[in-house]
């Protein structure tokens, strides 16, 4: 009957999992038809990134909320209340015909929608359906966001090409309005059911945060996202002035991808049998090493390709190795909102690293000073997570003991 249960739960994960690749599809499709829409719409570069900066603004902010929600209520709920309205938000971004319709769609509702398509959701679910294998199965839900890049964008791609941008909003939306009542079925199906309510022992919000494995953790989540808005902003631009063919510089940027699934599974395997933060360590200083490896290969196809491995490497892995390591150090009871804090830190690195290298490259004429810093970034978090004590806090240990006094009737 156990090994029934641990079953479900797996394909149940993988579930969940393949339905968030699909939603996190959407956050490409835009990038597919920017041309067409800015044409449909009459709306300049500025007004169009105006829209996508406001989706990000929201997905950012968003992560303690959804984090929130999903402690207060269940993982069920917040899964089919943002699917819907990440489906709704396309549908009404594919009908707009104004910039004002595509704000509230794209830029609010599919923003909001895409703020539980996040490690955010599933981490406390992992937390409590998993003890053995947990980082393991947090590596598969680091694979939504890629996997959804690499393979549901191609889809995406031939939808537009058939039946044009707009329809191709409409389907996708469609599509995850149908895909939100089973990923919601899958999270309280037999054998896998989880309330999300403060059943478990754990760390307050105030608890964690006044310790200093959070911000050892958050400092890493920072460089994280500082490193990753270089590449997804200037790698395939840094690869041409380099002398290399547009193919090359966008397999390699591809290439970051496949490598990203394949790293999240070795790193996550690591640390489900040391239990320690070396594996996290590791992540760090692959991702500073391959910016050290981009300065030093110069225009080489083969050692791009090589860097951009090393890196992809290192990519989803820092997500599940820091959730599985939160949900060891802070317990479940808070879990969500903890995490999601912390997750939230991602994208105001992304954004730093993405404007201060520009800045940079602005005042230099190249991008040896930034990807010096990246380099020094990664290195630094290597340095910082490291030291960290893998063991429950003491309010973790407190709940432990309370739990366990008898009390007078026994």
């Amino acid at each position: 009957m156990l090994r029934q249960s641990i079953t479900l739960r797996w394909l149940a994960l993988i579930g969940v999992t393949a339905i968030m690749a699909t939603a996190a599809g959407g956050r490409f499709l835009i990038g597919l038809v920017f041309p067409d829409i800015q044409h449909d719409l009459h709306t300049s570069h500025a007004q169009l990134g105006s829209i996508v900066s406001l989706s990000v603004l929201v997905v950012g902010l968003a992560q303690p909320v959804v984090g929130w929600l999903v402690d207060r209520y269940s993982a069920r709920v917040v899964a089919l209340g943002g699917l819907c309205s990440l489906g709704l938000g396309l549908i009404v971004g594919g009908r707009a015909h104004d910039r004002l319709a595509l704000t509230v769609g794209l830029g609010v509702l599919a923003g909001l929608g895409l703020a539980t398509v996040s490690p955010t959701l599933l981490t406390p679910v992992v937390a409590a359906w998993f003890e053995r294998g947990r980082t393991t199965a947090l590596s598969v839900v680091s694979t939504a966001n890629p996997a959804g890049q690499a393979l549901v964008v191609r889809i995406l791609a031939a939808l537009v090409t058939e039946l044009g941008w707009r329809a191709a909003f409409s389907v996708l939306g469609i599509g995850l309005l149908v895909l939100a009542p089973v990923a919601a079925l899958l999270l309280s199906s037999r054998g896998t059911r989880w309330s999300g309510k403060a059943e478990a022992s754990g760390c307050s919000v105030t608890d964690a945060l006044r310790s200093p494995a959070w911000w050892q953790f958050a400092f890493g989540f920072f460089v994280c996202g500082f490193t990753m808005g270089w590449v997804m902003t200037y790698f395939v631009d840094y690869a041409t002035r380099l002398g290399l063919s547009h193919t090359v510089a966008a397999t390699g940027l591809a290439l970051t991808g496949w490598a990203s699934i394949g790293g999240a599974f070795a790193t996550g395997w690591w640390l489900d049998r040391t239990g320690s933060t070396l594996p996290l360590a590791v992540v760090y200083a692959l991702r500073g090493l391959g910016f050290v490896l981009l300065l030093w290969i110069g225009g080489h196809t083969v050692g791009l390709l090589f860097a951009a491995f090393v890196i992809g490497f290192s990519w989803s892995a820092t997500t599940p190795l820091t959730s599985s390591l939160c949900a060891t150090l802070f317990g479940r009871r808070r879990l969500g909102t903890i995490f999601g804090l912390l997750f939230a830190v991602m994208p105001v690195g992304t954004a730093a690293g993405s404007a201060l290298a520009g800045l940079l490259f602005d005042w230099t004429g190249s991008y040896t000073v930034s990807l010096l810093l990246s380099a020094a970034a990664g290195l630094s978090a290597a340095a910082v997570v490291f030291p960290v004590r893998v063991s429950p806090r003491p309010c973790v240990q407190r709940d432990l003991q309370l739990q366990t006094v008898p009390t007078a009737s026994q």
